[in-house]
């Protein structure tokens, strides 16, 4: 675009110079609103083969906020899965394991995505929590939404269950307590015994 003229109305060539800077502008001005519009679609088009997964992998090492099945996790994403997080919460040290599937929302400074470097299944990090009989808390969802927490020692892992040592009254002997993993949507490793499987 050439630099502004001052003409008067007598000046015909001045006029026609105006108009077509004004017409090069005019152009200009479409050229960047197609080529916004173009890079909004190369952005939504990118969004569209990522998933929540790869979504929040890209937060790993920053803080995150997560809500699982009512229960609020604040703290570093220390690792991510293809179906599960690990978190080490701010309030009380704790690690916390998150299914992805009972995930309400998540709350991160980010828009990176990055593939989930763990693609083991919530089944392997819990694994290894039963091969040092470690204490945990897990948030076990019913069919109808409620939520409960069960604690005990992480006896075993099976294919599809999990089996925590129970709590015997007096005088009666432990009992074992199975949940089905699909319904665990989060487990609480304390921070005094956190080093053990996690």
């Amino acid at each position: 675009m050439g630099a502004s003229r001052s003409c008067g109305p007598a000046d015909p060539e001045g006029r026609f110079a105006l108009l077509f800077e004004d017409l090069e502008a005019v152009e200009a001005g479409r050229d960047l609103h197609e080529r916004a519009g173009e890079f909004s679609d190369l952005v939504a088009g990118e969004l569209a083969d990522h998933g929540l997964a790869e979504r929040v992998a890209g937060a790993q090492g920053m803080r995150i906020a997560v809500t699982a099945a009512g229960a609020v996790i604040r703290g570093v994403l220390e690792l991510a899965a293809e179906t599960w997080l690990r978190i080490a919460e701010e309030a009380s040290g704790a690690s916390v394991l998150v299914a992805l599937g009972h995930v309400d929302e998540v709350r991160l400074g980010t828009r990176r995505h990055a593939r989930p470097p763990q693609t083991l299944s919530f089944a392997s990090p819990l694994r290894r929590l039963s091969a040092e009989r470690t204490q945990a808390v897990l948030g076990a969802v019913s069919g109808s939404g409620e939520v409960r927490a069960l604690e005990g020692g992480v006896r075993a892992v099976g294919d599809d269950y999990v089996e925590l040592a129970g709590q015997g009254g007096a005088g009666r002997e432990r009992v074992s307590v199975l949940v089905p993993l699909r319904r665990i949507a989060w487990v609480r490793v304390p921070a005094t015994v956190r080093g053990a499987g996690l």
